[in-house]
């Protein structure tokens, strides 16, 4: 073979060689970094917004077009709903109490948390914590003990880990928004059974302050649970 054959079979092969480092393993010099395409992944499905910060939003909606003032349900906020829930829904005022006593616990319940209107409006995130009653802001950071109903939120292997404890059944069973004072988001490693219809007692740390879900109000009240009794 002479020696112009042998530079030509030559270069083939080293375009083959150039050619398929391009395909399998050039391709990442190419392609746009993670990051890049996780962005716009997100800017193309935003997160949606949490339970409750649609919650917050279903009660600004129901502020801002008077179906809701800062004191009572309105008639009609959720057809006839709304009213039954008032009248004969289950509460954690109007149940029969149970022994919330714990050792090293301070029992409290949603007539202190919920005992108080908070006016809500586009721009009160900010300002929220100015809103709160100082003898409720002092439980932030407290051992508590509250009953209340539950509502789930996050599930894992049958249990909910995240879930709403709620001052009375108006959201679970009725579809009523209750008011942002009404519920406290839970947080719970072990997990408990989603018993929806019944009253539990949840011990643990409480939070008060503003909540925020993509910088959104999305609650005032959180517990970092650590004993849960259920019915």
């Amino acid at each position: 073979m002479t020696g112009n054959a042998l530079w030509r079979k030559g270069s083939v092969w080293l375009l083959v060689v150039l050619t398929l480092a391009a395909v399998f393993g050039g391709w990442r010099l190419l392609a746009p970094p993670a990051d890049m395409t996780d962005a716009a992944a997100k800017k193309r499905h935003p997160k949606p917004p949490s339970v409750q910060r649609r919650m917050v939003m279903a009660q600004l909606a129901l502020a801002q077009s008077g179906s809701l003032d800062n004191n009572t349900l309105g008639s009609g906020t959720a057809g006839t709903a709304a009213d039954w829930v008032k009248a004969n829904g289950s509460q954690t005022t109007n149940i029969a109490a149970r022994d919330a006593r714990l050792p090293g616990y301070l029992s409290i319940s949603f007539n202190t948390l919920s005992g108080f209107a908070l006016a809500l409006g586009n721009d009160v995130s900010p300002n929220v914590a100015t809103l709160i009653p100082q003898d409720v802001r002092a439980l932030n950071g407290k051992k508590t003990v509250i009953e209340g109903f539950l509502l789930p939120v996050r599930m894992n292997d049958g249990l909910a880990v995240e879930f709403l404890l709620m001052r009375n059944q108006s959201m679970c069973c009725y579809g009523v928004p209750p008011k942002i004072n009404e519920w406290i988001t839970v947080q719970t490693a072990k997990g408990v059974k989603p018993v929806m219809d019944q009253a539990i007692l949840v011990a643990g740390t409480l939070h008060v302050g503003e909540i925020l879900d993509n910088g959104s109000l999305a609650g005032i009240y959180r517990m970092d649970a650590d004993k849960i009794i259920g019915p």
